[in-house]
């Protein structure tokens, strides 16, 4: 998303807890802040032409519906004249008396413009509990294989967020498509081509899951991801708000994750 931004001309403020533990792009300016603090929020958004809002994964019980609510005032409280916000998980506009999707809810419901993906975002493929896996030529996900999944690459969602923030009007609800519905066995198709070797697809439940994520991530934010896999599907969107990517499965994989399998010169 930073990268995007930069590449389009904007002079980019990271907010984060910690500064000095992120790295950024050459002329990018980290500040600290706080989500739960208003005042840390404000001191980062007064002067600024947009924020792109996203909300960490936080399953803590009000803490999300907290960090919300101090986003708002301080967007309000520093006349930020543009948002966009990304929920990093498909757009829900109602309450559902959990939390971390209720959080959501707000801000989607009293920001100027949603960019959302429609779907579960290929890179968590390549993260550290699923890329040991494809490694030694499996993909492992709580998904049925017969399930036709438009998996979206991330670089498409940020894609879509940079043209909210100069779009005259921009959207109140832009969902992001993959370019390809594939199930479990097309998918592992597609990423066997791309690396040049065998890939199987097998589908796992929502326990497994947990487990492989929870040494990377805790074992509360685990159990929320996990937790997740079991909520019924999303209603039907209508047409006019999706966008389809242009990063198809095959093209995703030959980038990023053949490079990250790829053996290193002197191994």
């Amino acid at each position: 998303m930073v990268r995007r931004l930069v590449a389009a001309g904007y002079d980019v403020l990271a907010a984060t807890r910690r500064p000095g533990s992120v790295a950024l792009p050459p002329g990018v300016r980290a500040v600290r802040v706080d989500l739960t603090d208003v005042t840390t929020l404000i001191d980062a958004y007064v002067g600024v032409d947009a924020v792109v809002v996203q909300l960490p994964l936080v399953f803590e019980a009000g803490l999300a519906v907290r960090q919300a609510d101090a986003i708002l005032t301080a967007l309000t409280k520093a006349q930020v004249p543009r948002a966009v916000f990304n929920p990093g998980m498909a757009a829900v506009t109602q309450p559902i008396g959990v939390p971390f999707v209720d959080a959501r809810v707000a801000l989607h419901n009293n920001l100027g413009a949603t960019v959302a993906p429609v779907s579960t975002y290929l890179e968590n493929l390549s993260a550290p509990w699923s890329a040991p896996l494809v490694h030694t030529g499996e993909l492992a996900y709580p998904l049925g294989e017969e399930v036709a999944n438009p998996w979206v690459a991330l670089e498409d969602v940020a894609a879509a967020i940079v043209e909210e923030l100069s779009a005259s009007q921009p959207r109140p609800l832009r969902v992001v498509s993959g370019p390809q519905a594939l199930t479990g066995e097309q998918l592992a198709s597609e990423i066997s081509v791309a690396l040049g070797r065998p890939v199987r697809w097998r589908t796992i439940d929502p326990a497994e899951y947990e487990r492989m994520l929870a040494p990377h991530l805790g074992a509360g934010v685990a159990a929320g991801i996990a937790a997740s896999y079991q909520s019924p599907s999303p209603s039907r969107l209508d047409p006019s708000v999706v966008t389809l990517g242009q990063t198809t499965a095959r093209q995703w994989a030959a980038t990023g994750l053949r490079r990250m399998h790829e053996p290193r010169a002197g191994k």
